[in-house]
């Protein structure tokens, strides 16, 4: 079985509508996706609808940014409501455990100061709330030092940092979806849950128009932010 745990749509920075999402995924011979998308679950609904007309399964998630100024991203799968942002890393985990989900490191050790966890972050945070999961294939390049460092993290805290997982972090459906895939066997919580995952790479880099990869810098840097301070997300 394989997944694409990391994707989003239009109610967030992603370039596609649920229609299209699993649309993309069937045509990438998925088995799951998980909706993630910033802050908010309004598109999860309705994928799920189409995920089942179309027989891939569709995982409730989340995206969630914490406070600032770290703002690091958090995925949070098999919600049944969306968790607030602004809150702190250990806090934010803590929520995701309450309704019984599933909390996941995306892209770590990325070299930038907001958005991806770092290590000394990730080390005190594993001390006291052992996470289920952390992307260990990804499309975000980190280079050769942080990758060796990454691996070398994950070998040494593998009980406290759970299932490793691969995600496309997709925004632009067909161009990008299962770039990096989860694959699993039976159940993928419980594959999650068991630590019993495989993350693998599908393709070497996405295949994006360059018009739509500039409208997509657009939604994340402009219109999202935007539509934070409206209150619409």
């Amino acid at each position: 079985m394989r997944a694409d745990p990391h994707c989003h749509t239009i109610s967030s920075d992603g370039m596609v509508t649920p229609a299209q999402l699993v649309a993309a995924a069937v045509a990438a011979k998925l088995d799951l996706i998980a909706v993630t998308d910033h802050d908010t679950m309004a598109s999860v609904k309705e994928t799920q609808q189409r995920g089942e007309d179309a027989g891939i399964q569709v995982v409730a998630g989340q995206e969630i940014t914490t406070r600032w100024p770290a703002q690091t991203h958090l995925l949070a799968w098999f919600l049944d409501q969306p968790v607030k942002r602004r809150m702190s890393l250990a806090d934010s985990v803590k929520a995701i455990h309450d309704q019984g989900g599933l909390a996941i490191i995306p892209h770590p050790f990325m070299p930038v100061y907001v958005a991806s966890v770092q290590p000394d972050m990730l080390r005190r945070l594993i001390e006291d709330h052992p996470i289920d999961g952390i992307e260990m294939v990804f499309t975000v390049p980190i280079g050769a030092r942080r990758r060796k460092q990454l691996d070398a993290f994950y070998a040494a805290n593998k009980e406290r940092l759970g299932a490793a997982i691969g995600g496309s972090d997709c925004h632009f459906g067909e161009h990008d979806i299962g770039i990096a895939v989860t694959e699993y066997d039976g159940d993928f919580k419980t594959a999650v849950k068991n630590a019993a995952t495989r993350p693998r790479r599908l393709k070497d880099k996405r295949d994006v128009p360059l018009g739509i990869a500039a409208r997509q810098q657009w939604r994340a840097l402009v219109d999202l932010p935007f539509r934070r301070l409206r209150g619409q997300v």
